[in-house]
Formats: structure tokens, sequence, C-alpha cells
């Protein structure tokens, strides 16, 4: 789907067309559950019904294009990942690692380079388990959602500057994670730990 076609569906599905919603289901879903398992694995599957049931609720309010969609949708579902979280901080019981969440100094390195020849599922439990929530989600959004600077900045109340000094942290963080072997050795020997979603 691009800007051409988006329009016309976007009109169809507003007056109810099914047909119309698949697509737009179609376009995003994949993309949707690949950023809500990064942000919360075990329960990505029932924020992605919940976000489509909020899209579903506000679609004729809507008004924008393609790229204002995606924001829209990942805005949506960033939401109900931090409802999700408060809801479940109030019941936690396991500590957090704070020593986890602390920023090392590395030289400077193109982790995006080494991204680049893991497959999609490696790359995505590495960029989970081995960076902090707001870094493993401006990465996901850039990469998965595919969204601009100015939208990931819009989706997560952020200024533009901060998404760029985020990625660029993420990404060298990531560099010092890739440096320790493959990927996958590293996910395998539990190099990093698991990150806490309790936060």
């Amino acid at each position: 789907m691009d800007d051409l076609t988006f329009g016309g569906v976007m009109v169809a599905a507003k007056a109810g067309d099914q047909r119309a919603a698949e697509l737009l289901f179609l376009e995003l879903h994949p993309q949707l559950v690949r950023f809500l398992r990064v942000s919360e694995p075990r329960m990505a599957d029932d924020l992605a019904g919940e976000v489509w049931l909020a899209v579903a609720r506000g679609l004729r309010a809507f008004d924008g294009d393609l790229a204002g969609f995606r924001a829209w949708v990942f805005s949506i579902a960033r939401r109900r990942v931090a409802d999700h979280r408060r809801t479940a901080m109030r019941r936690a019981t396991d500590p957090v690692d704070e020593d986890f969440f602390r920023d090392r100094p590395v030289a400077d390195d193109t982790a995006g380079q080494s991204l680049a020849h893991l497959s999609a599922q490696v790359a995505l439990d590495l960029i989970a388990r081995s960076l902090p929530v707001d870094q493993a989600e401006v990465l996901t959004l850039r990469i998965v959602a595919d969204l601009d600077v100015a939208h990931v900045a819009t989706v997560m109340g952020h200024t533009s500057n901060w998404v760029r000094v985020t990625q660029h942290r993420a990404l060298r963080h990531l560099a010092t994670v890739l440096a320790k072997g493959p990927a996958e050795e590293i996910l395998d020997d539990r190099v990093i730990p698991t990150r806490a979603r309790t936060i």
C-alpha cells in the first residue's frame, strides 16, 4: 500500500467496507506484532487485539496519510503497553536490575551493519533482551514500524533530537553486545540478561 491507494482504502474502511479494513490490518499487523513482541513478548497477541479494537473505534475520526496512520496505530500500541506495565507494576514481585540500564561508554561502531546480517527474529530478540526499554522502542519503531524520526518523536512524546540521540545510544550498546560474539551464541549462552518488563 502507498499514499495513492491509502486514501481510497481509508475512505472505504470508514464507510464500513470489510475488505478495506482487512487491507489496513494486513498492512500493519505483522509490524505491530513484532513491535509488541519486543515490548511485551508474553502479552503481544492480546495487546495487538486491544490495539485493533481501539483502531476500529477511532477510525472514523482519523485524518491523515499512510505515515500518519502508522504513527497513530503505534501510538495506540505504546499506550496499551504502558497501561499493561502499570497494571503489572502494581502486582510486581520481581526486583528490577538497575545496573542493566546504566549507559556504558563504548567505542564508536556500526551495530547497524551487524544487525543487517542477522535474521529479523534474531535481531528483534537481541534488541528486546539487551537494550533499555526506550532504546528498544526507538529501534523497533524506526526499523520494524518503518517510522521516520519525526513520527517516532510524536509516538513517544519526545523531541526529534531525543530520538536521534537514543537511537545512537542503542546502536552503540548493540555494538558492545555484538562484540562479544555472534548474536545467536550470545542469545543461546544467555550472555545478556532478559530485560525486566515491570518497570
